[in-house]
């Protein structure tokens, strides 16, 4: 048996006590003076035993509804409801420093999907049952362990991060990629301690922005999560961000990438894996990329310089962005032509149609359209053949194996579509001249890279 299935039980007890006893003690005091009575008679004894038999189905329908109402575990995976979960984690917090940890299984929906969502509850209650014996084998026989949401558990130990890391690789060397009942099972995990902040509710956004991110930020942790929020809105609202520009190399003019960096108020660097996820989560994303290409129609000249600006897909097709972008010409005519709005989606938009009349709209207005991610998520090979696309950009993914042999087929067979679509094509990360020669030998129409230019200043522009 489990902790939380222990502590389900012990709860059930403790509540049938607490509905029963009243009872019992009402109806022994109750026949007590009754009894105890000259004056009582039958009648008022029938009366009596009918009224404690009402107020006795009474509680008993009282204590069902309420134990529906305070069920404390999950029915699938017999683990902790996130509401009792949160209420311990908040209970654990007042006291001393936590370890809040997530183990994902990251391919339930795809488990869900060829195997029925029976057999995916059967993976999450095994998943639990792992867990709880992996941790016991380790000395952690009272592991508060809740799901969260769909297939992300949520557990939580004492003290500092920094001993339970080892633990957690060794949870992942062991059931990463593993199989069970002839289903492929994918585990991934992420954590942090309460450190940053003293708020469930903040830790455990952030550790689902960790997550996500699959990046260890350890050096922007000057502020907690709370601070680090004002400081990212604070900086929106006063407009203090700063943009690097990269050059790339193309064959008929000059292309600069930008790099968008919010200031705080000590003026470090709040870069994009930070503030992102938290203007996302404040609905704000949009006024940032506003903000961005705004700057970026100012320094557009009569010099053939042609700039990037990576904008979301959900701001693209927002009608208030669409507005704005659609008059920035009039206000800097220089602009038109000049910026190319990069975009990248993993999940495809159903609304196809009225994205393609968006995306059309902006090319009429003078914008060019490019498409990030080429042969790293699906939706690009999608999106090419559907909408009008000016520029793709490979998945780093390609240019880190570009030296084998199987890759660089791929790149050119990715690469000649995208001529066919009409779309030129991009290479990023170059790092030395081998990688430079070999993508110019494929055909690749931009390329960028350390080896080709560093990132530079708008003074240095």
């Amino acid at each position: 048996m489990t902790y939380t299935e222990q502590k389900e039980r012990e709860h059930r007890f403790a509540l049938a006590l607490r509905m029963g006893l009243p009872i019992f003690f009402l109806s022994s005091v109750t026949l007590f003076a009754f009894l105890t009575q000259s004056y009582t008679t039958l009648v008022s004894l029938i009366v009596l035993s009918i009224s404690l038999l009402g107020i006795m189905v009474y509680f008993i329908f009282y204590l069902i509804y309420q134990s529906t109402r305070e069920n404390i575990t999950d029915t699938i995976t017999h683990t902790f409801t996130s509401e009792y979960f949160l209420k311990l984690f908040s209970k654990a917090l007042t006291k001393n420093t936590q370890t809040l940890v997530m183990i994902s299984i990251e391919n339930l929906t795809a488990i869900n999907e060829r195997y029925g969502v029976k057999n995916g509850d059967i993976v999450l209650r095994k998943i639990e049952i792992k867990l709880d014996d992996f941790f016991r084998d380790k000395g952690y026989d009272k592991l508060p362990v809740c799901r969260y949401k769909g297939g992300d558990f949520l557990l939580f130990f004492p003290g500092k991060k920094e001993q339970y890391t080892v633990l957690l690789e060794l949870l992942m060397s062991k059931y990463q990629n593993y199989t069970q009942d002839d289903i492929e099972i994918r585990l991934e995990s992420a954590l942090l301690d309460s450190s940053v902040s003293d708020n469930a509710d903040s830790l455990i956004s952030r550790l689902y922005e960790l997550y996500h991110d699959r990046v260890n930020n350890e050096k922007e942790e000057f502020y907690s999560i709370n601070e680090l929020e004002n400081e990212i809105v604070e900086a929106l609202e006063n407009k203090r961000f700063s943009v690097g520009f990269w050059p790339t190399r193309c064959d008929e003019y000059s292309l600069y990438d930008t790099t968008v960096k919010l200031v705080d108020s000590e003026g470090r660097f709040i870069h994009q894996s930070r503030y992102v996820p938290v203007l996302n989560r404040l609905n704000q994303m949009r006024q940032l990329e506003t903000y961005i290409i705004e700057y970026i129609g100012k320094l557009c000249d009569e010099r053939n310089r042609n700039f990037v600006v990576t904008v979301s897909s959900v701001t693209l097709r927002n009608p208030y962005f669409f507005e704005h972008a659609l008059t920035l010409f009039e206000r800097y005519p220089m602009a038109r032509y000049k910026i190319t709005l990069m975009f990248e989606e993993k999940e495809y938009c159903h609304q196809i149609e009225r994205f393609a009349q968006q995306i059309a709209h902006y090319r009429k207005a003078g914008y060019k359209i490019a498409l990030d991610r080429l042969g790293g998520y699906h939706t690009t090979l999608l999106y090419l053949k559907e909408l009008e696309i000016d520029l793709v950009r490979f998945d780093t993914l390609y240019t880190r194996h570009i030296k084998e042999a199987g890759y660089q087929n791929i790149i050119q067979g990715l690469n000649l579509s995208a001529h066919l679509c009409g779309a030129k094509t991009w290479l990023s990360m170059i790092e030395d001249a081998n990688v430079d020669t070999l993508a110019q030998s494929l055909k690749i129409n931009c390329r960028q890279g350390n080896y080709l230019g560093t990132i530079l200043t708008a003074d240095q522009l």
